[in-house]
């Protein structure tokens, strides 16, 4: 009975998939995804850039694991703050988090130079003393110093690494599918591929803000350029799936001499959706089950790349 309630299963989601096909016309009613996208983007912006906070590798700073007894971290929080402003750290942002025996603290601060970075670090050390969180500078676990002449180099390599995997990819695109075009002008797929890898980043980029907006321990680092070099791969992988299967259909009515292109794509899109969403479904699974059974940056790369997955599903689609 099993086997046969799968095979009716599969032949109703056949069905129903045909007539969606029928009835459901993408391409006629791409105003309306195109608009969808624009103010996702505009809206994904304004919340990132709204909350966003960068992690000491951007902006110079203090990392510090200790081993430490269970404390209140918002206490800690608050007086090591109150502690630095004290001490003539303006507008510093104190990060606390703590992990069984272990609490990590994380101080971004717009510093001078590099001597005033190593200021702060026994400053911190001081008030982890004087707060008799540690004992001795043996129970410091781990200590990252970054001055702001690094922070500077990591954003400008951060941004030149996007940038060049974006030029790469559109290369990429204009090279793989020179065959279609006589139909669709290099300058078109160069716009559509760009277009798919703007609105994946950008509304990836919405749902972290969100994400940084309720959990003040989140931070933009390298962990995060890694992951949303990682959704412009796969957003790539999807749209790749359907322009191949656009070539092959074009190349199939290349003697026709009225191809309607909005037909051939609409019908491309249909025999690709099955793929496509069960490759970006599949890929979830595994992204969740990252999320809710890791910690730290691996439950930071999971979520990251998590909407990036479906950022992609629909930008491939749809646009």
């Amino acid at each position: 009975m099993g086997i046969k309630s799968l095979c009716s299963l599969r032949v109703l989601l056949s069905l129903s998939m045909k007539k969606m096909n029928k009835k459901f016309h993408i391409i006629k009613r791409s105003f309306i995804w195109i608009v969808l996208a624009g103010g996702l983007s505009i809206a994904s912006l304004f919340l990132f850039f709204l909350n966003a906070q960068f992690s000491e590798e951007f902006t110079g700073g203090v990392n510090i694991s200790v081993i430490s007894t269970p404390t209140s971290t918002a206490t800690v929080q608050s007086k090591l703050k109150n502690f630095l402003e004290d001490q003539g750290y303006k507008g510093a942002n104190v990060f606390i988090n703590q992990e069984a025996d272990t609490l990590s603290l994380k101080i971004n601060a717009d510093l001078e130079n590099d001597s005033k970075v190593a200021e702060l670090s026994q400053d911190v050390k001081q008030f982890l003393t004087s707060e008799n969180l540690i004992t001795s500078s043996e129970d410091i676990v781990n200590q990252a110093i970054i001055g702001p002449s690094v922070g500077s180099y990591m954003k400008t390599t951060a941004i030149q690494a996007l940038i060049v995997g974006i030029i790469l990819m559109v290369i990429y695109m204009l090279v793989a599918f020179k065959e279609i075009r006589k139909e669709i002008p290099p300058t078109i797929l160069a716009a559509v591929v760009i277009a798919v890898i703007v609105f994946d980043i950008l509304f990836t980029l919405g749902a972290y803000g969100t994400w940084m907006m309720f959990n003040a321990t989140i931070q933009v680092d390298t962990v995060f350029i890694i992951a949303i070099l990682t959704v412009i791969a796969y957003g790539i992988n999807d749209v790749i799936i359907i322009f191949d299967r656009i070539r092959e259909n074009l190349i199939r009515v290349s003697k026709d001499k009225n191809i309607i292109l909005g037909r051939v794509f609409e019908e491309s899109l249909w025999q690709t959706m099955r793929r496509s969403i069960g490759t970006s479904f599949s890929t979830l699974l595994v992204l969740i089950a990252m999320f809710i059974f890791g910690t730290g940056v691996l439950q930071q790369f999971s979520f990251t790349v998590g909407i990036g997955v479906i950022a992609a599903t629909f930008s491939s689609i749809f646009l």
